[in-house]
């Protein structure tokens, strides 16, 4: 299940996000789990666990006595509460995942916790030791200087500090020129220009642009921004059938479901924005949680297939990989004796993305799966694949990271 956050809860978890160097997930309290204690573990806990090397749910044997144990700081209306969180699989054939904390009814009853009660779940490795921390979202949350107390930086705002300085005189020293040279301004150069700045090698990178700690991007001033790329898996659909080759199966998709077009002669183009509901060629995104899985499907003359998919666990990576922090450049650009020019005068920096977040995104139309290429009709694959990429609308870049700040650099 999906817990979205309201507004207010939103800004507080927000307020959280720059001292929380590990990831963190949310549980909305309902009669049921407060009184029965039984509360479940879904795929994004337990993956967040897992990962943090606190608990693995495979691993259990059923029961609560063989549950796993620690201790927890709970933070809820301005108290400070020590309990014990109990991460265990229930009797049965289904070995449903589960925890219960200690002492949640006499918390409801003395009023500390509530029905409908954001809680954030945070994992803390402190003196070699695991502790969970609780944050209730639904109500203030300690001020700063408690925070920074209890979290120490990322690496990433490690690295922040030392390179920030050089950032803000690269914005106050003016327009700087094209590092391409002259011509007219293309979509990357902005980007381009800003690597050179800061001495940066531009590639395609599969992790984040400055030591795998920081992403770089020049926002646009409206439309969808690039998260990343990645393909998709094909086992099991139709284009594994008609294509052995798992390195072609990119092309062999364009193939099997692209359109003809003018600009690309006895090709196959496919240059298309895929959401959740079907487009023009029928392709939509669908989110099985069962599977655990973003399928990519295609709806045509009342039929429905599985295309293409990606799991939780592959798009999770990604995106942790390509974004554990991210600095949103705000650009404006000229051209001087036919040589484009850049402004940086101000950065959104955000960080921590939320996994959970991103599948709701998806699910709201406002993270799409870009697909960009053209090949040939047939035989050998000739023709281009532009990178296929998620994006996000770029006023959800807030809602993703959580943890969004926008500095002006000019002053």
């Amino acid at each position: 299940m999906l817990f979205k956050p309201y507004r207010d809860e939103y800004d507080r978890i927000n307020s959280l996000k720059p001292f929380i160097s590990n990831d963190y997930s949310i549980i909305r309290l309902t009669q049921t789990m407060i009184s029965k204690n039984n509360i479940d573990a879904n795929y994004f806990l337990r993956s967040l666990l897992k990962n943090k090397k606190v608990v693995d749910y495979d691993s259990l044997q059923n029961g609560g006595r063989n549950g796993l144990k620690y201790p927890v700081i709970m933070y809820s209306k301005n108290q400070k509460i020590e309990t014990t969180i109990n991460f265990y699989k229930v009797n049965g054939k289904r070995s449903d995942p589960r925890f219960g904390l200690y002492r949640i009814n006499n918390m409801n009853q003395n009023n500390v916790l509530g029905v409908g009660d954001l809680l954030v779940l945070v994992p803390i490795v402190k003196n070699k030791k695991i502790v969970i921390y609780i944050f209730n979202a639904s109500f203030d949350l300690p001020d700063q200087d408690t925070l920074s107390h209890l979290f120490d930086l990322t690496p990433s705002q490690k690295l922040l500090q030392q390179i920030f300085p050089k950032i803000k005189k690269i914005a106050q020293q003016g327009y700087h020129p094209n590092s391409k040279g002259v011509g007219k301004i293309s979509p990357k150069d902005a980007g381009d220009t800003l690597e050179s700045l800061l001495n940066i090698e531009t590639n395609n990178r599969k992790n984040a642009d400055i030591d795998g700690l920081i992403e770089l991007k020049s926002k646009k001033s409206t439309g969808l921004e690039t998260l990343f790329t990645l393909r998709p898996n094909f086992d099991g659909t139709p284009v594994a059938k008609i294509e052995p080759n798992d390195r072609s199966r990119v092309s062999a998709y364009t193939r099997l479901y692209g359109y003809h077009s003018n600009k690309h002669p006895n090709s196959k183009s496919l240059y298309v924005t895929i959401k959740s509901k079907p487009n023009l060629q029928g392709l939509y995104l669908k989110v099985n949680e069962s599977n655990e899985t973003v399928e990519l499907r295609k709806s045509s003359e009342n039929k429905d297939l599985l295309t293409a998919y990606w799991s939780f666990d592959t798009l999770e990576k990604q995106l942790k990989l390509k974004h554990p922090m991210t600095l949103w450049f705000g650009v404006k650009s000229r051209m001087t004796n036919n040589i484009g020019e850049f402004l940086y005068p101000s950065v959104q920096i955000t960080q921590v993305p939320s996994f959970e977040t991103f599948i709701s995104l998806i699910k709201s139309d406002l993270i799409s799966y870009d697909w960009r290429g053209y090949t040939s009709l047939s035989g050998k694959y000739i023709g281009k694949n532009h990178g296929n990429a998620w994006r996000i609308e770029k006023n959800s870049i807030p809602l993703l990271f959580g943890s969004s700040e926008t500095i002006n650099l000019l002053n």
